[in-house]
């Protein structure tokens, strides 16, 4: 088995390389990305090279890519690893929406890969914790209205940001304590550092954001309920791992907390955490547990009138669960694996 993966040297390219040793010990990896180098991960070296090669005529053929790369990338690479035989994931935006393309969160609709399908499409790193938290709500209960407000790791906007962001803060935080600012009047006030921002996707003009309308549509297409109600406001906090959404939810049919805790602690990939104090319910938690959904704080909305109307957590690694680990589980449904809590 050849396995590629185009982004290699990316934040969620080094999680794929360390996950692909656990589902497919045995496979051989091709790493690619945007220029040829070395990479360092794991205590092995890699040889990386620039995705140009893949263009050549010569280029090798495959049976499982995985793709993560801007959107203009993804279109430009996608179709053409298809044509050499891979069956590809895309973390892009690229597919998502297209109605030919099947948008996948494992656990909830991996039915959709079969060997009829040669391309599908990774969704959001908020999605999918999202959706793992109310498919089985719904195949329970009914769904109604769902509204969503996430905070966002800055992980999430990528490795650059990221190291940006650790270096930014430590000399920010060092400054703020030689010269006794206890408010951060010294911090940049459009930065990350100390600072909760509105993502910086494109707005529409209803004033959502793309990282909003991404977690609507998307819940939708996966959730096969393209009339959902749903809502979400997205923003971006200063912690460099694990996104967190408050969820309010109205289910179809009335029901208790108990009711509701039993499904969660059966659903495939969730980690239901009892409480509503949301013990262990942190974004650095999510770190101890990479590859579920956190799920907790459940509790009865205080506008609640006949048992619908319930709130509560879910919380993820969005490196893992929100990207890597779920197009691995994904790629499980045409290829197994070894590793039992990386296939479907």
């Amino acid at each position: 088995m050849r396995i590629c993966i185009l982004g290699a040297t990316g934040l969620v390219g080094r999680e794929l390389l360390t996950l692909l040793d656990r589902a497919w010990p045995g496979a051989e990896r091709v790493l690619y990305a945007s220029r040829d180098q070395t990479l360092e991960h794991g205590g092995e070296s890699f040889a990386v090279h620039a995705a140009a090669k893949l263009e050549t005529e010569d280029a090798p053929r495959g049976d499982l890519a995985f793709v993560a790369l801007d959107d203009q990338y993804s279109a430009r690479y996608c179709p053409r690893l298809v044509d050499l035989g891979y069956r590809v994931i895309d973390k892009s935006n690229t597919y998502r929406m297209d109605p030919d393309v099947p948008l996948v969160v494992a656990g909830v609709n991996h039915r959709r890969v079969d060997d009829s399908v040669s391309l599908i499409a990774n969704p959001n790193c908020t999605t999918i914790p999202l959706t793992l938290a109310l498919e089985p709500l719904r195949a329970r209960f009914g769904l109604g209205e769902v509204t969503v407000s996430s905070y966002q790791a800055i992980s999430g906007a990528g490795v650059a940001a990221l190291d940006d962001f650790i270096a930014q803060t430590a000399a920010g935080f060092a400054a703020m304590a030689e010269s006794g600012d206890r408010l951060g009047e010294g911090l940049d006030a459009a930065n990350y550092p100390g600072n909760t921002v509105p993502h910086a996707g494109k707005t529409d003009d209803s004033g959502f954001s793309s990282e909003e309308r991404k977690l609507i549509n998307e819940s939708r297409k996966i959730l096969e309920l393209p009339e959902l109600g749903i809502g979400a406001q997205c923003c971006r906090v200063p912690v460099t791992v694990g996104h967190y959404e408050n969820v309010w939810l109205e289910l179809r049919e009335p029901t208790t907390a108990e009711a509701i805790a039993e499904v969660l602690r059966v659903a495939p990939f969730v980690s239901y955490l009892p409480g509503a104090e949301g013990a262990e319910l942190t974004a650095l938690a999510t770190l101890k547990r990479r590859d579920s959904a956190l799920v907790g704080r459940l509790r009865r909305d205080n506008r609640d009138q006949d048992g619908r109307r319930w709130c509560l957590t879910v919380a993820a690694d969005n490196l893992r669960l929100g990207a890597a680990t779920n197009a691995v589980r994904a790629g499980s449904a045409w290829f197994g694996g070894e590793d039992p809590s990386l296939r479907v």
